[in-house]
């Protein structure tokens, strides 16, 4: 049997109790388990009157999982790791000294509405997940965490980005997802290894320039806000690859939009747009754009010229019935939703 080993497990550490050590032991070597019934029935763990205890679900990722239900971002290094759901009424006794050569720590949907300043000494901390609780703050200890690479703080109840976050030098990941944010201080500018940043469902009017200058950033998710223009200086994300502005307010987008030419996804769906820059026919590599459910009345001919573009979305449109029949003459090899 293993020893304990923190570094290669991912458990909701608060609100657990008195689960026995050589349970804990157990599950990191029955790593290859994938189903409950046989790891229930093999360990009995609903007989044991002192655990009362369930496990929800068991999921063992591969290199990279995207979107999944509720898990909206998580990036898991290796196939070793599982993800244990425990329901909130039990709590581990671990102390942080024993977590001091943790390198990731999940604390999602545990209901914490502060965390505690002592997280800052875990300092090999490279993955920290505070999905799904009801924190407002961060102390501001975290800025001692200068391994940390990915920080989720997405369906918590922040009404601003706290200020340590922008002295995570090495953050990659920045999950703030279903928050309550209203704006974006200009202090996001000091993440520049930044590759992936998700603002979906807060409550932003506006992007600050600053947004614009992180160089590596490869990820953007702004939508479900209430954004009525985005800023020129949206054309200087050279690495993006992603760009998700759908269910918010635009009317137009830049023309610096034909600058991202390593852009491969456009998602523009239900806003209020009136028309496309001809620009957008300079984005090679673009591969899905989605125009759904806007005000468009025509689409620029320089369309013709996305030859990677698989799929289109131009349905709830004010498109004429021969635009549609001249763009699947142009775009042969691409799927076209009208």
């Amino acid at each position: 049997m293993k020893s304990l080993n923190y570094n290669k497990l991912k458990f909701n550490i608060i609100k657990m109790e008195h689960i026995p050590i050589e349970i804990l032991e157990s599950i990191i070597y029955l790593l290859d388990y994938n189903d409950f019934d046989n790891f229930n029935k093999s360990y009995h763990l609903n007989s044991n009157p002192g655990l009362n205890w369930s496990i929800i679900h068991m999921y063992r990722f591969g290199k990279y999982k995207k979107d999944l239900d509720y898990y909206q971002y998580y990036k898991i290094i290796s196939a070793e790791y599982i993800i244990l759901e425990l329901n909130l009424k039990l709590k581990l006794n671990v102390s942080i000294e024993e977590l001091i050569e943790t390198t990731e720590l999940n604390l999602s949907y545990n209901q914490l509405s502060s965390l505690p300043s002592e997280v800052g000494t875990l300092t090999q901390l490279q993955i920290l997940n505070l999905f799904g609780n009801k924190l407002r703050t961060l102390p501001d200890s975290l800025s001692a965490l200068h391994q940390l690479q990915e920080l989720n703080l997405s369906y918590n109840e922040f009404t601003e980005i706290p200020d340590c976050i922008a002295t995570l030098s090495q953050l990659q990941v920045l999950a703030l997802r279903n928050n309550r944010l209203t704006e974006i201080p200009d202090s996001i500018s000091k993440l520049t290894q930044l590759q992936y940043l998700s603002l979906y469902k807060n409550q932003l009017f506006s992007i600050p320039e600053s947004l614009c200058n992180l160089p590596q950033l490869q990820t953007l998710d702004l939508s479900n806000n209430q954004l009525t223009e985005i800023p020129n200086s949206i054309g200087t994300l050279s690495q993006l690859k992603e760009l998700n502005l759908r269910n918010n307010q635009l009317k137009e987008i830049p023309n610096s939009i034909g600058t991202l030419h390593q852009l491969k996804e456009l998602n523009l769906r239900n806003n209020q747009l009136i028309g496309i820059p001809n620009s957008i026919g300079t984005l090679s590599q673009l591969q899905i754009l989605d125009l759904r459910n806007n005000q468009l009345t025509e689409i620029p001919d320089s369309i013709s010229k996305l030859t990677q573009l698989r799929y289109l979305s131009l349905s709830v449109n004010k498109l004429s019935p021969l635009q549609y029949s001249i763009l699947k003459l142009e775009l042969t090899g691409t799927l076209i939703m009208k």
